[in-house]
């Protein structure tokens, strides 16, 4: 769910001096105090590409989603928080600049790598991506919400023979993310379509608003306007020859396991929710987000106590609050009355511990994206609601290791819920040894999705397909 990495960013290049896009093509790194950035460019049917790593932050495979090269200049966005780097071609191989992040400036030159060395940065292969040639239909297609204020690319594939066949529309996880939902280099709804594809599915991908082909708002959009651009996409779905218009169903991951029963829940017309890692509660899940890695750092009690409650006090104001103003003032107060409750004994015990100035100081900067309606949403999120009025089967499932989503507790929960409002189809998996992206991991943190080379473990894919036969056949 949050991906709290400091270089995952909204990034602007300016390069002057006429840079054609084949020769931004290949590896470049730089260093920002020591820590070294490395990014790849490439080109994709005429279209530039691009990723970047920071390896000494093991955030690898960072998606640049959208590359613009003009006469003068190429543009690489990336999204949240907001970064900057302006630069000039100096030569061929050398791009001279200044990186702006959070009010300060560093300087920044990235030159590119010849073959040989660019191969000591080379991304780490990712065996499941599959590549053409398909044994199935790959189709891109674009289409609008009624109002025309959300044009939406997706790419659906179905089986050469047969038809109409059931169909299921995946929803990514938070973030602005394409149709693949890309992360560190690894493509895991296109792993799951090629899977689901060739057990006799249709699966339809879609680019969230502003990312890929798609375009909308997304700055004041929250979760329940991306439910609503899963119906544009599911109304879309139906007018397809190919796909059974009452065997559509639902397949989110994280966020967009919020989401699935939000759009079930006001709709009769869902055949089924397959729900990847999905919250219970957007409140607990932050404080798990924060409990769970600094208990497997074993971090001392007091000082995750320390961290727990700053959280609980910036969330309850971003609850409340009506404005920044508003939201500063009250951490404030409340921050003050928690540091009052701490023994002078134990203050010298607490790493974590600061004074009222430095906290505010520091939370300031971050103000603006804590009250954003999209966060705001997500934090008053509650799943209750939604899962009692779902009537389709649903399959929960989950990995053990997980440290975003607290899957061994939420999935029982929501399995209650909807058992509690007469719903009895459904099914709980918790899968041994896997992470939040469902793969096999070791470390099991944030920062090892992009150095582990599985994409979605086997397993996961298997109950899911498994599943789907099993409810299809009933």
């Amino acid at each position: 769910m949050s991906r709290a990495l400091l270089l995952s960013a909204f990034i602007i290049f300016f390069i002057r001096s006429g840079l054609a896009q084949s020769s931004l093509t290949g590896t470049w790194t730089g260093n920002i105090m020591g820590i070294r950035l490395v990014f790849h460019f490439s080109t994709v049917s005429g279209k530039p590409e691009g990723t970047m790593d920071s390896p000494q932050q093991n955030a690898m495979g960072l998606p640049l989603q959208e590359i613009t090269v003009r006469d003068d200049s190429v543009l690489c966005l990336m999204h949240t928080p907001a970064i900057r780097y302006a630069a000039s071609r100096t030569n061929d191989s050398t791009l001279s600049g200044t990186w702006f992040q959070s009010g300060r400036s560093f300087p920044l030159t990235i030159h590119r790598l010849d073959d040989s060395a660019a191969r000591a940065y080379a991304p780490p292969p990712r065996p499941q991506t599959p590549h053409p040639p398909y044994p199935y239909h790959s189709d891109s297609v674009e289409y609008d919400n009624t109002g025309k204020t959300v044009h939406l690319g997706a790419t659906l594939t179905y089986p050469e023979k047969g038809g109409p066949f059931p169909a299921a529309i995946l929803i990514t996880g938070s973030g602005i993310q394409d149709r693949d939902e890309t992360l560190f280099g690894h493509r895991p709804f296109a792993v799951i379509a090629d899977y689901l594809t060739r057990r006799g599915y249709a699966v339809l991908r879609v680019d969230d608003r502003s990312a890929g082909l798609s375009t909308g708002d997304v700055t004041d959009a929250t979760s329940a306007d991306f439910a609503g651009d899963v119906e544009t996409s599911l109304a879309w779905l139906k007018t397809r020859k190919e796909i059974d218009p009452k065997k559509i169903g639902l397949i989110g991951h994280s966020e967009g396991a919020m989401i699935a029963p939000m759009v079930a829940s006001r709709r009769k017309d869902i055949a089924f929710i397959i729900s990847l890692a999905g919250p219970l509660s957007g409140y607990t899940t932050v404080m798990y987000q924060v409990r769970t890695p600094m208990q497997h750092s074993h971090a001392a009690a007091q000082d995750i106590h320390d961290v727990l409650t700053k959280q609980r006090i910036v969330l309850d104001n971003v609850m409340k609050a009506s404005d920044s103003a508003a939201f500063m003032k009250g951490v404030d107060s409340d921050y003050r009355r928690y540091c009052d409750t701490v023994p002078d004994s134990l203050k010298p015990k607490l790493s974590t511990l600061v004074a009222p100035a430095i906290f505010t100081a520091a939370l300031a900067p971050q103000a603006r994206v804590l009250l954003s309606p999209w966060y705001r949403f997500f934090i008053r999120y509650d799943a209750t609601p939604y899962y009692s009025k779902v009537k389709c089967p649903v399959l929960l499932l989950g990995g053990e290791k997980d440290i975003q989503v607290h899957n061994a507790a939420d999935m029982p929960a929501i399995a209650a819920i909807l058992r509690e409002h007469g719903n009895h189809r459904v099914e709980t998996r918790l899968l041994t040894g896997l992470n939040h992206l469902f793969q096999h991991c070791h470390s099991c943190t944030v920062m090892e999705y992009g150095k582990l080379e599985e994409t979605f473990a086997p397993e996961a894919l298997e109950v899911m397909g498994d599943w789907l036969d099993k409810i299809r056949r009933n």
